[in-house]
């Protein structure tokens, strides 16, 4: 940016000292930006630079007529300063398998697919579709497509039938590439996913395979596999050369969100969009050829294309295709990638908010230079997790569109970050916020605009002869100026909050949904006369949105269980998971207009409880009421009974749940019922799947995290899949129940001996995961699980865990050395344990205490009143208590208000003092909390006398911390080195 803002001066004449200057003098002498920019940036292209642009009118005016390029010249040509045998693309597969491409190697496979492709036929001028998932072989698909001069428009195969055939049926493309890889459904039988989208697309001459399963048989249609098409290619086969076309030849087709209609099918023009790029990623980016850029992101979105183009100035671009189970996925992706910038979503941030997770303390996030944050509006109390759990980096929320394949507000590499806003406007783009009265504005929200022409505006809509489309979806409202669709604010120091969309585009979770999709599928029940989709603010969690599906039925229809269900699975299936509605409400009518069209503005106000500002323009006020009335009776239907308070309380009591045997059918379904209302998913009618109810990717993992607290069930993702229904769930409770108390944590190296992690005070073993995998140089690392509980409902003492233990671990390695460690409570099992497998005769190579304090009975009584009075202390103290001191003080008061893993810490913590310190002859290592109050050091002699041959290691952080903060790390690494030295002490 320094030594662009020096090239600007000059050419301006004038200081341009700060971000504002420049952007003001990039939009104000426009054509001398983008000229300046041309030739600064070094794009390869041939021809005039004159003129730079033809007018001043946004929606005529044309940049660079005489200007030709080629978009993947311009991405995979060597580059100075660049090794071409360095890693440009990673494509990462949900397995945890790589493949890898240098520059080099990426430049000859594109060259070769070009080739095969125009050995096909493929050309300029023609249109390629390619369906796949975010993988390098739809990348090296998309740029050989472009090198040919084609056409390109992507997707991916989850997205179903209907939203595909609505977007590429207006293309008419000539060749589909495919890869099938993780799809279901698309083996080309009769009547499935493929069947279907090929039937629709009468264009498609071939389709061409990137996967390795089986060909389809295609009616009408030649099949056709990359890699055969390759092979056939000899060593002298000469190779296509890469045109390089007019600046405003059309590169992608990109789809709106369907709002009013069939998704828009937008061209983009390969020079605006390749400068576009060019410019966000050089100059606001501040990419180059050290960086490693991945965004989350599918095939379907602008983001895939906007990551391409990082190929041309030098970084490292990495995709994903793997589920994402958890927030974690990502940010141990970002890690193990050594990932530079790292884009992803407001939805993704506020998942590892609401899950407790602190990213850089978890992983290794050194690389790690900058986040940025699209697809929906970032709030701003994520500004203040994201500085709390990430770091320092700049986060930046960027905003703009598929419209402009481009961003309108973004980061800025010179500037801080402010809470809750965007760091700059995007140079070259003349955006402002306009008034009811067209006026712009400064301070207040208003219509998002660009006042002055830019190159990435699309050069035409397909199936728009006229251009008709094109002007009413940006150029009405204000003539000669794009008018966005997004409420903006602007501030005087260049800031901008984008506030979200102005029309009656949805945006759940982060997720785009065009309403046009929904009421396109649901025109094939005959049931529904009239549907309208709305955005409704979440009950229950602040931030979030859900969907609410308003249906107006013809006369004697009626919304019963069956018909619900039809709605929600041809919603899911035509479409995807996010297109079902968390309610389905029938209504008497839905609001319209005095013209007849409806008013989702009216609908979405009323399902949100505000006041409808246009009621004398509704034709039929009354049906608001409807709407009332039905979000009412559901709302019912789904709140959970209200306790009575206590007497005086003005609150009812709270009370731990009651433990609930596992074989108890009944009680595990009531409890697992519970948490489904409380997440506002409830079966009814006979609708019974979680998906089916709206129930979204957040709330499955918040519902598994549930049940592992409230029913100690460690259900996995996969489990619950399988059947996501209340029985299914509660069979899965059961199994895992049922389920061996070993549970492997890491693979580890299989000739090394085990290492055996025990419970912790809740009887799980999750908590060792993250140490497990961090560990190196060590066996598989397993974890035992223990039921802390006798049968009558009495704790089970720490012997009676240390004799299960023990039979346990002996079946589990029945001869060999064993290793042992574990956590606070789990250190005290551990050490009992290890003493009945050496009685049994059985050798204990290591095992390592971390931080388990010595139990007050084995304490004389002096040091067990220092030792109480140690523990209040510490739970007044910031760093040493586990949570903060207004909790502290709340549930001393109020013992009822503990949380129900609180009290169960406290019931471990009875059972954990009870114990007397029996000797232990075998070696043991002690790793003990750096932080702690000084008198505390006082106990290790009680841990001495017991374990005479104990050694003590001090690790960073205090006892609460010490596994799932920041010091985990450190911990791996000081446990690591003491596993190394007891397997030297036994071979010497």
């Amino acid at each position: 940016m320094a030594d662009f803002r020096d090239r600007a001066e000059v050419a301006a004449g004038r200081d341009l000292g700060n971000a504002v200057a420049l952007h003001e003098w990039s939009v104000q002498e426009f054509r001398d930006f983008w000229r300046l920019f041309l030739d600064w940036a070094g794009p390869a292209w041939e021809g005039s630079a004159d003129p730079v642009c033809t007018g001043d009118d946004v929606e005529t005016a044309v940049f660079f007529p005489a200007v030709s390029l080629n978009y993947a010249e311009n991405l995979l040509r060597p580059l100075p300063g660049v090794d071409d045998g360095a890693v440009c693309l990673t494509s990462v597969h949900g397995d945890g398998s790589r493949d890898r491409w240098t520059r080099a190697e990426l430049r000859e496979d594109v060259d070769r697919t070009a080739t095969a492709l125009a050995r096909l036929g493929v050309g300029a001028g023609d249109r390629v579709v390619v369906v796949a998932a975010n993988n390098g072989h739809a990348v090296v698909a998309a740029l050989a497509t472009a090198a040919l001069g084609a056409t390109l428009s992507s997707g991916m195969p989850d997205m179903g039938p209907a939203a595909l055939l609505g977007r590429f049926t207006q293309v008419e493309p000539a060749l589909m590439a495919l890869d099938r890889t993780g799809a279901t459904g698309w083996d080309g039988t009769d009547g499935d996913l493929l069947d279907q989208v090929v039937a629709g697309l009468p264009t498609v001459r071939t389709v061409v395979v990137l996967d390795v399963l089986p060909l389809p048989s295609l009616r009408g249609v030649r099949v056709v596999r990359l890699a055969d098409l390759l092979s056939d290619l000899g060593p002298d086969t000469p190779r296509t050369p890469w045109p390089r076309m007019p600046f405003n030849d059309p590169l992608f087709v990109m789809f709106s969100s369907g709002t009013t209609g069939p998704p828009k099918a937008m061209v983009h023009g390969i020079g605006g969009t390749l400068l576009e790029h060019l410019k966000e990623h050089r100059l606001h980016g501040d990419l180059d050829a050290r960086d490693t850029l991945y965004f989350q992101t599918t095939t379907a979105w602008m983001m895939w294309n906007w990551q391409l183009s990082a190929l041309a100035v030098g970084a490292g671009i990495v995709l994903y295709d793997g589920p994402v189970p958890g927030p974690e996925t990502l940010w141990r992706l970002a890690a193990e990638e050594r990932v530079t910038v790292f884009g992803t979503s407001p939805a993704h941030q506020q998942l590892s908010q609401d899950t407790g997770l602190r990213p850089a303390e978890v992983f290794d996030l050194s690389a790690l230079r900058a986040v940025m944050s699209t697809g929906s509006v970032l709030h701003d109390w994520q500004f203040d997790w994201f500085a709390a759990a990430v770091g320092p980096q700049p986060l930046q929320s960027i905003s703009g569109g598929t419209d402009i394949i481009g961003c309108f507000v973004l980061g800025h590499p010179e500037l801080p970050v402010v809470r809750g806003r965007s760091q700059a406007l995007s140079l070259g783009l003349d955006v402002a916020a306009l008034d009811a009265g067209g006026h712009a504005v400064v301070g207040p929200p208003g219509e998002l605009v660009c006042r002055r022409p830019f190159p990435s505006r699309p050069v035409r809509f397909l199936r728009d002869p006229d251009g008709s489309r094109l002007h009413g979806a940006y150029y009405t409202e204000h003539p000669g100026v794009w008018t966005h669709g997004d409420v903006v604010d602007l501030a005087p120091d260049g800031t901008a909050r984008v506030h979200g969309r102005s029309d009656g585009v949805l945006n759940i979770d982060g997720i785009r949904i065009g309403p046009a999709e929904i009421y396109r599928i649901l025109k094939g029940l005959p049931e529904i006369a009239q549907a309208v989709a709305v955005e409704q603010r979440h009950p229950t969690t602040p931030g979030a949105t859900r969907l609410v599906l308003l249906v107006q039925l013809h006369g004697g229809a009626v919304l019963d269980g069956e018909l619900e269900r039809r709605i929600r699975t041809t919603l899911r299936s035509q479409a995807t998971a996010a297109h079902v509605p968390a309610l389905v409400l029938a209504v008497p009518e839905v609001p319209l207009t005095h013209s007849g069209k409806v008013s989702e503005k009216a609908a979405r106000d009323t399902v949100n409880g505000d006041r409808v500002v246009n009621v004398d323009a509704l034709r039929n006020p009354g049906s608001l009421a409807g709407i009332t009335a039905a979000l009412r009776t559901a709302t019912e239907r789904t709140a959970l009974p209200v306790p009575e308070p206590r007497s005086g309380s003005g609150r009812p009591p709270a009370a731990p749940r009651p433990a609930v045997p596992p074989g108890d059918t009944a009680a595990v379904t009531a409890v697992v019922s519970t948490i489904w209302r409380d997440l506002g998913v409830v079966p009814h009618a006979g609708i019974t799947d979680f998906f089916d109810l709206g129930g979204t990717s957040r709330q499955s993992m918040t519902l598994l995290r549930r049940l592992q607290l409230e029913l100690d069930a460690d259900v996995t993702m996969e489990q619950f899949l399988a059947d996501p229904t209340i029985p299914g769930l509660a069979a899965a409770v059961a199994a895992a129940a049922d389920a061996t108390a070993v549970l492997l944590l890491a693979a580890g190296n299989p000739a090394a001996p085990p290492l055996f992690l025990l419970n912790d005070a809740w009887g799980g073993v999750e908590v060792y995961r993250t140490l497990a995998e961090l560990l190196v140089g060590v066996g598989p690392v397993y974890g035992v699980r223990a039921d802390l509980v006798h049968p009558d409902g009495s704790r089970k003492p720490i012997d009676d865990l240390a004799d299960e233990h023990a039979a346990t671990i002996v079946a589990a390695r029945p001869e060999g050395p064993l290793r042992l460690a574990g956590f606070s409570f789990g250190g005290l099992v551990a050490f009992e344990t290890a003493r009945r497998l050496r009685a049994a005769g059985r050798e204990v190579e290591f095992l390592g205490l971390l931080d388990p304090l010595p139990p007050e009975d084995s304490l004389p009584p002096v040091r067990r009143r220092l030792h109480r009075l140690t523990g209040e202390i510490g739970a007044l103290i910031p760093g040493l208590a586990d949570r903060p001191l207004r909790d502290v003080v709340r549930q001393r008061l109020r013992p009822e208000t503990r949380p129900a893993d609180q009290q169960a810490l406290d019931r471990s913590g009875a059972v954990y003092a009870r114990h007397r310190l029996q000797h232990y002859d075998g070696r043991a290592t002690y790793f003990r909390a750096r932080r702690r109050i000084p008198v505390s050091g006082h106990f290790m002699s009680a841990w001495r006398a017991a374990a005479p041959r104990l050694e003590v290691v001090s690790v960073p952080g205090p006892h609460h911390d010490l596994l799932a903060g920041r010091h985990v790390v450190a911990l791996a690494v000081q446990m690591s080195l003491a596993l190394r030295t007891a397997a030297q002490l036994r071979r010497s």
